[in-house]
């Protein structure tokens, strides 16, 4: 047998205990009197040599895995997970709210402390939740409440709803949204129970955060009682495209120029930047400047969007 002929058997033999039989490395280097090394570099020039082909058979009818690592290379994503574009927008945020249930299932790790802001999407992701055990995580909200319209959608609430779902724990900032002076912040803040909240911010492990926009949430921002139209129409000219936790920001994403993200009883945009995982959730074409915006930013790490935004941010240069 020549040498080529004995390097090829090798490369066959040891193929086989490994794909056919299920062995692992060091049963295969113990058999083969070789180190496990040497077995981890038979099996990759096996691979290398065509002896082993490894196909995936994908039973997803939309593949969106090619698109996904676009925008991840594209943008500079730890991960992005694009789901199903639905008939009308409640369908798209179930979607959406479906994959970040998942993805949070995936992650969580206990003693972690996890945050949460607002709005019609993040509600969602509570009833796609299974779980059948006890998790050592704790929810807060990263904001206070968003005046009394559309309880269901404030983040204390969320919160409230994952802990309940992961038999986890939740601890509430009981403070409003917005106060209409630094002074009254300050003096709001200087409250121990809520600076003893605040100081929660800094140890948060995960964020889950929707991306708002401006031009789409008049309504709702409008309702809590906080805003005006006028207020609404300010911010736009001003150059606001996006609000991440509540905090506006314009399309490079930067908040300074924006007044009423000071008077914001809650995290602030550089607190967010330091947290470890910020998952970002946003769907529909219209909210492709926001995601783009919180995207350049640097306030969101993983990005869970809908097939039509997501092909509408390849397109941005």
């Amino acid at each position: 047998m020549t040498r080529a002929n004995y390097s090829t058997r090798l490369m066959v033999r040891c193929a086989k205990m490994y794909y056919e039989d299920n062995m692992n490395q060091d049963e295969i280097s113990e058999i083969l009197q070789v180190s496990k090394s040497t077995v981890s570099r038979i099996l990759a020039a096996a691979r290398n040599k065509g002896i082993v082909k490894i196909i995936v058979d994908n039973p997803l009818k939309d593949d969106y895995i090619q698109l996904e690592k676009e925008i991840e290379s594209k943008f500079g994503l730890k991960e992005v997970i694009i789901v199903d574009s639905g008939n009308d927008a409640k369908e798209t945020k179930r979607n959406l709210g479906k994959a970040a249930a998942e993805y949070i299932q995936r992650i969580m790790k206990d003693g972690q402390i996890i945050g949460v802001t607002w709005g019609t999407t993040l509600k969602e992701i509570p009833q796609f939740v299974e779980n059948d055990r006890k998790r050592k995580v704790t929810f807060i909200p990263m904001l206070g409440g968003i005046g009394e319209a559309e309880i269901d959608i404030h983040p204390n609430q969320i919160a409230l709803q994952l802990a309940k779902k992961f038999n986890a724990e939740s601890k509430l900032l009981h403070a409003p949204y917005q106060v209409d002076s630094m002074e009254r912040k300050e003096s709001l803040i200087s409250d121990k129970n809520i600076w003893e909240f605040f100081k929660l911010f800094d140890n948060i492990h995960v964020a889950l955060i929707g991306i708002g926009s401006p031009l789409l949430n008049t309504s709702t921002l409008v309702e809590s009682g906080y805003y005006t139209m006028e207020d609404i129409k300010m911010l736009v000219r001003q150059g606001a495209v996006a609000d991440i936790s509540s905090l506006f920001i314009d399309k490079d994403g930067n908040g300074d120029k924006f007044e009423f993200n000071n008077r914001v009883v809650g995290i602030d945009l550089e607190r967010i930047k330091k947290i470890p995982l910020t998952i970002g959730i946003a769907g529909s074409i219209e909210k492709r400047d926001a995601i783009l915006a919180a995207i350049r930013g640097n306030y969101i790490r993983v990005l869970i969007v809908d097939e039509v935004a997501a092909r509408s941010m390849l397109k941005e240069n």
